[in-house]
């Protein structure tokens, strides 16, 4: 769902990422920079414990992310390298982001459940792709900018209502195995 975001979001990201570009920052010393935030929210969360110091953070790691890829298409130095590192680190990322909920006392079973969902999701694409399929990316109801937003609404949540939190939690973990079970799907019907 977010994948049709994109396109309007380049009016927004393109001057911000022609600026970093000018001032010399790389794609991947942004996106670098996003891993390294995702380090200091797991931090944050473990001494302070504040979910919506969480959310701040989360926000603005998510945000390096989304800038990397334009820095590197305007720099005309998009290529396999920085897609290798891009999805490598966004691996780490996504489980930094969901470590923090179980820092915040959210049920370990779930959170791990939803940490190997996480995982899943992107390989069934990888591995399609490597199988020589195309037009994977969009395919199932929960992407990793669902998956970042549906963490960002459970910190949110919970700094007001940690049952409410957990039940958001637990409808996102549904949801990421129903993508699980259509990707596989996708992928699967797809091949020769």
């Amino acid at each position: 769902m977010i994948t049709r975001v994109r396109k309007q979001s380049k009016k927004i990201l393109q001057p911000i990422a022609k600026a970093l570009s000018k001032m010399g920052l790389t794609a991947n010393t942004v996106t670098l920079l996003g891993l390294v935030l995702s380090f200091v929210y797991l931090l944050i969360m473990y001494i302070f414990k504040n979910p919506l110091l969480g959310v701040l953070l989360i926000a603005i790691s998510a945000f390096m992310d989304a800038l990397d890829g334009e820095i590197a298409r305007l720099a005309n130095a998009a290529g396999v390298k920085g897609s290798f590192i891009d999805s490598s680190l966004d691996r780490i990322e996504d489980v930094n982001y969901l470590l923090g909920l179980v820092i915040l006392g959210f049920s370990s079973f779930l959170t791990s459940l939803l940490i190997g969902l996480s995982l899943v999701i992107p390989y069934l694409r990888a591995k399609g792709e490597s199988l020589g399929l195309t037009k994977i990316e969009g395919r199932g109801i929960i992407e990793r900018g669902e998956r970042i937003i549906f963490t960002i609404i459970v910190l949110f949540v919970s700094f007001f209502s940690f049952k409410v939190a957990s039940f958001i939690l637990a409808i996102f973990c549904l949801l990421s195995a129903v993508t699980v079970v259509q990707r596989f799907y996708y992928v699967y019907r797809s091949l020769p």
